[in-house]
């Protein structure tokens, strides 16, 4: 039993690359899923609490600087906009229930605190810094069911392979305004508006102190009500973690994302000639990252508390975008 308490917590990683808040793609906190299920009859329940930083732009694989970005675009006689930081904050609280044997239910419920500083040359040709009013609120709300199809052992199992079924739902609110009435920019509302299924596939095999997991998943993303489409996510994962004590492991995944270009179906979001970040065309990227982890167990109680840290090896973006510099998390877990 202590083997699955420990690797429950890793769940609730997924939950937040589908609960939104993209930003070219890059979920907030790009994971994985290990899927184990807690005895029958028990619940879990976790507290997470995550940061990401943004401060890079990039056009294809190369950094490009805010003012190289104004001097491409500006054109006399109309402002142009680019964001120079960005902090994405998520707090989720993740519940997950074993009904039967095989199978788990569980609800991840985010809250989506968005902070951005910008850079703009006004129609004048003057340069100006300002900072966006924080834009947060409860996100869209995940509903997960994760099927065990093979285990070699049912309580301490050192293979297994999952499969899983969910909703994204639209929770968050997608029509948030700034003060002089436009809407903010899709990336940076709490919700996306669309209903989405996600599907997870999940392969375990543990050798004495060292685990392996593969993970992959799809989330097919859907119109938003306010004609906002973000694109499709694909993400593989794999990672390798060690038990270096009775209540420490240690672990390193690599984790990849590819995701599709957005679509403004209905323009509301779309400011091409004004905006680097309210134009589609500069939405989807191909990205790999590497993510040390520490977890640590309180032994004989249920208890475990996760770190970590992620880091971006690689990054292909179309057209010019603000990237993630960093990532970290913290995530509180507890088995009842």
């Amino acid at each position: 039993m202590q083997i699955i308490k420990i690797f429950i917590s890793i769940c609730v990683f997924v939950f937040l690359c589908y609960s939104t808040a993209f930003a070219g793609g890059e979920c907030p906190m790009h994971s994985s899923i290990t899927t184990a299920a807690t005895p029958d009859g028990k619940f879990g329940l976790h507290l997470q609490y995550e940061y990401s930083y943004m401060k890079t732009l990039r056009e294809g694989r190369s950094s490009i600087s805010p003012d190289e970005v104004i001097n491409k675009k500006w054109m006399m006689g109309s402002s142009f906009s680019v964001p120079t930081e960005m902090v994405m904050r998520k707090y989720t609280l993740l519940a997950n229930y074993v009904p039967a044997e095989r199978f788990q239910l569980m609800l991840a419920i985010p809250y989506i605190v968005n902070d951005m500083d910008m850079r703009m040359k006004d129609a004048m040709g003057m340069i100006m810094d300002m900072t966006m009013d924080t834009v947060d609120g409860l996100g869209d709300i995940t509903l997960m069911g994760i099927y065990n199809l093979y285990r070699d052992l049912p309580d301490k199992p050192t293979k297994r392979d999952s499969g899983g079924l969910g909703i994204k739902m639209p929770t968050g609110e997608n029509d948030v305004r700034t003060k002089n009435g436009n809407l903010v920019h899709a990336m940076m509302q709490p919700g996306t508006g669309s209903w989405d299924p996600i599907f997870l596939v999940n392969a375990m095999h543990i050798m004495k102190s060292v685990s392996f997991h593969f993970n992959g998943s799809y989330h097919l993303a859907t119109k938003g009500d306010e004609g906002y489409e973000f694109g499709d996510m694909i993400s593989a994962d794999l990672i390798a973690r060690y038990q270096a004590l009775d209540s420490i492991s240690l672990g390193l995944g690599l984790n990849f994302i590819h995701a599709g270009r957005d679509k403004d179906h209905d323009g509301k979001y779309s400011k091409p000639a004004t905006s680097m970040i309210d134009n589609t065309e500069n939405t989807g990227i191909t990205a790999f990252y590497l993510s040390p982890e520490i977890q640590v167990r309180f032994l004989n109680t249920g208890g475990s508390l996760l770190l970590r840290f992620q880091k971006p090896i690689h990054q292909d973006v179309n057209g010019i975008q603000q990237v993630v510099n960093w990532r970290t998390m913290a995530s509180l877990m507890w088995v009842f």
